[in-house]
């Protein structure tokens, strides 16, 4: 390190990030003496041309298959999306987009060796024939066609199947053989490669018997206790032993090198015509992901026209919350969002349980991006921000850097949900600025790290006792809620959120929502039990379910109170069925109460049973019964 600092000679190295806080740890100079340069992901455009050009190159050469240009795009547009924890693919482009295409690559070779591709086809198609000549699912491109057509395109097709098929058994054959012949010729050139060292090692340890006995009266018997004679008297060229064992290996190396290069015309016949395509690198990805094929393949223009309507149906009573989230989204998916900037920044403000964590997880689960989601309620101390950004120089933790830049460091396409911002220090603020502002913040250690893929969403409670009052309409109490939240937070701050129009408001949900959501989680509770295999449900009947979200939805715990309270009620009930009476089948009757308050989930009944029984089986049954909660 002295020779460094002076000047002596220059270093380059080269660290990832896994192993950045060790390198740093390995000596107090170290960040004084090196320069820190960040080396990010090639660009959009740059990323593309490089991904083609090793593809085209190494790639195609490697595997002896083409690859189609929309296989390349779809690699890089799958890695970039999706983040795997799978050795190469977790890393940084375009190392993951070339690691999916070489497994890509490599499924579809030994797919195609271990069966003819045209063959599978066509068996394809004669399968289809075979269904119209039954009558059965008769496809478009067959309808029409008469029975006897039918038929005799079956017999053409399957005496095409049968030839394609006794070529690739014989192509198959063959590749066997020649394959055997290789990994034989291979073990007799180690074998005499072995045989030839050993030789060369006896006559160098004779030979040197030899030298140690001139000019005494052991030389004859030195050259008789090993025949190096012929040797000496060659004037140093190798024995004859020598030479023919290293004829032997050329003998077997030449037969190797025919063998190979005829598996070589064998294997490039199969691979002729075969083109790695998009439906490739989706199987493929699929198969690492767990992703079905289907939802990868998902148009996005379709995504984000059915957005709002799909974030709307898993968020209720918040259309215009909705609304413009969407919007915002839209407008960013659209390139019309500066790029200096995030591609959404947005705070939510409303009472508790009114939707606004809900509405950031659906839109992650819409977008499938990941939700990285801070509680400031951790942030409330002024050293918190160290947290964020990392430790200053000198204090513990200072090599590791921040927990919010490495993880955006790691992976820049996420949703960020800061929760109940109001609780965190004012130093957290000015973090937030700079990333609001121009999507860059540093960490401690002098790294830059990109927020512009990024949609940053705060919420907080300020401005509730506003939206809980029943004197004040919506309009009112969004109104009130901004005067406390100036009083709260500097202007700079507010109107970092696209001039204070990304800051909506989220109201009182009103009984009819709470009884949407109430359906819901009896539906989530239905569902789950039929994933588990059990023929049982639940069931409750229209007045029931509004009697029970009246007595027990109260504005200030937001739709988490009746959602508790299913939770806390029904389900017991309902895993006792499923646990205890594993051949009980079914519905359970959900009755509640309104003078008692009182709710009472019956045993599981089936439906076909007659009227009567289900009435005396339910009165007679022990049913579980809830207590009242005032």
């Amino acid at each position: 390190m002295s020779a460094i600092k002076k000047g002596k000679f220059q270093a380059v190295l080269e660290v990832r990030e896994e192993n950045f806080e060790s390198v740093l740890k390995c000596h107090s100079d170290m960040r004084e003496s090196f320069t820190m340069v960040d080396v990010t992901e090639p660009g959009e455009e740059s990323l593309g041309q490089i991904v083609e050009n090793i593809s085209k190159g190494r790639l195609e050469k490697h595997h002896n298959i083409a690859i189609d240009p929309l296989a390349i795009q779809t690699a890089i547009d799958l890695t970039n999306k999706y983040r795997v924890r799978d050795l190469g693919l977790s890393r940084a482009q375009p190392e993951r987009a070339m690691t999916l295409l070489d497994r890509a690559l490599t499924s579809y070779r030994q797919s195609a060796h271990a069966k003819d591709p045209k063959l599978a086809s066509l068996e394809e198609r004669i399968g289809s024939i075979f269904e119209a000549v039954k009558g059965e699912n008769v496809a478009p491109e067959l309808q029409g066609k008469s029975q006897e057509e039918l038929e005799s395109l079956l017999q053409v097709l399957e005496a095409e199947a049968l030839e394609i098929k006794d070529s690739w058994e014989a192509t198959q054959k063959e590749i066997k053989s020649v394959y055997k012949d290789i990994a034989s010729a291979e073990d007799n050139i180690r074998s005499f490669e072995d045989a030839l060292e050993q030789q060369l090692v006896e006559e160098a340890e004779a030979r040197k018997r030899a030298e140690e006995a001139e000019g005494t009266q052991d030389v004859a018997k030195a050259r008789k206790s090993f025949d190096v004679a012929a040797t000496l008297q060659r004037g140093g060229f190798e024995s004859e032993k020598v030479e023919k064992l290293r004829e032997q290996i050329r003998k077997y190396q030449d037969a190797a090198e025919r063998a190979k290069s005829r598996f070589g015309e064998l294997t490039a016949e199969i691979n002729d015509g075969l083109v790695l395509t998009e439906s490739h690198v989706l199987k493929e990805f699929s198969e690492i992901s767990g992703f079905p094929t289907d939802k990868l393949k998902q148009d996005e223009r379709l995504k984000l026209m059915n957005l709002e309507a799909n974030i709307g149906g898993r968020v209720f009573g918040q259309p215009e919350a909705v609304s413009k989230l969407s919007d915002q989204v839209v407008v960013a998916r659209a390139g019309l969002q500066d790029k200096n900037k995030p591609q959404g920044a947005f705070m939510f403000l409303g009472p508790s349980g009114v939707g606004k964590t809900e509405i950031t997880k659906a839109l992650a689960a819409e977008l499938e991006l990941p939700l990285l989601r801070l509680d400031m309620s951790e942030y409330m101390e002024k050293h918190a921000v160290a947290k964020l950004i990392g430790a200053p120089p000198g204090y513990e933790g200072y090599e590791a850097g921040g927990f919010l830049t490495n993880q955006i460091r790691r992976n820049p396409r996420q949703i960020i949900l800061l929760d109940e911002i109001e609780k965190a220090h004012p130093d957290v603020f000015d973090v937030l600025l700079q990333v609001l502002d121009d999507a860059r913040l540093s960490d401690n250690r002098g790294l830059t790290v990109d927020f512009s893929q990024t949609i940053i969403v705060l919420t907080s409670n300020v401005g509730t006792p506003h939206f809980l009052n029943e004197e004040l309409s919506f309009d009112e109490s969004k109104v009130q809620a901004m005067e406390d939240l100036d009083e709260k937070f500097r202007p700079e701050f507010l109107n970092r959120f696209n001039g204070r129009e990304n800051i909506l408001c989220f109201n009182k949900l009103e009984l009819p929502v709470i009884e949407m959501i109430a359906k819901r989680e009896l539906s989530k509770i239905n569902k789950m039990i039929a994933e588990n295999g059990k023929d049982i449900s639940i069931n409750i009947s229209e007045d029931d379910l509004k009697a029970m979200c009246a007595d027990h939805y109260k504005p200030v715990n937001g739709a988490r109170g009746i959602t508790g309270y299913i939770q806390g009620q029904i389900k017991p009930s309902v895993a006792k069925a499923t646990l205890f009476t594993p051949d009980a089948e079914g519905t359970m009757l959900i009755e509640y109460d309104k003078d008692s308050k009182t709710l009472t989930v019956n045993p599981p009944v089936k439906h076909e049973a007659p009227a009567e029984e289900v009435e005396k089986n339910a009165s007679a049954a022990a049913g579980f019964t809830a207590p009242a909660q005032g």
